[in-house]
């Protein structure tokens, strides 16, 4: 049986001149690959920043989270059941940048600093709530 699969690959902008070229691409990847090792694969295709949150989205809903820290390190969390790609069936996914502050805006009229989500405890919550 053929092992391998393509799946095509893209992710948000992080900076004005980041924007400047497209980011998509193709990679192929054995197909009996988790949820959490593809994961993996995707923290070493975004940028590398610190205290920023990936949202994975793919054509079959949320995979997971590359979450990393003040040091730039990635942890992974995996969204449902930790199954193999090619059983999810994957074709193409989107990696959403998060940061912090995104869940803060100034309101037009007061001039008051919002909190988006407040009744989330933390920054990891917050991302949660907008993607699933």
């Amino acid at each position: 049986m053929f092992k391998d699969k393509i799946i095509q690959i893209d992710r948000d902008s992080v900076c004005m001149g980041d924007d400047c070229m497209p980011h998509c691409k193709e990679i192929t990847i054995n197909r009996e690959t988790s949820i959490r090792e593809f994961l993996a694969i995707l923290a070493d295709y975004v940028p590398t920043m610190e205290n920023v949150i990936w949202a994975v989205q793919s054509n079959k809903g949320l995979c997971g989270y590359i979450i990393t820290d003040q040091e730039a390190k990635a942890a992974f969390e995996v969204y449902g059941e930790d199954t193999n790609v090619g059983r999810r069936g994957i074709k193409n996914v989107m990696c959403k940048y998060y940061y912090p502050s995104k869940f803060f805006y100034i309101d037009g009229n007061s001039g008051e600093t919002v909190e988006k989500y407040p009744e989330c405890a933390t920054f990891l919550e917050k991302v949660r709530r907008e993607n699933e």
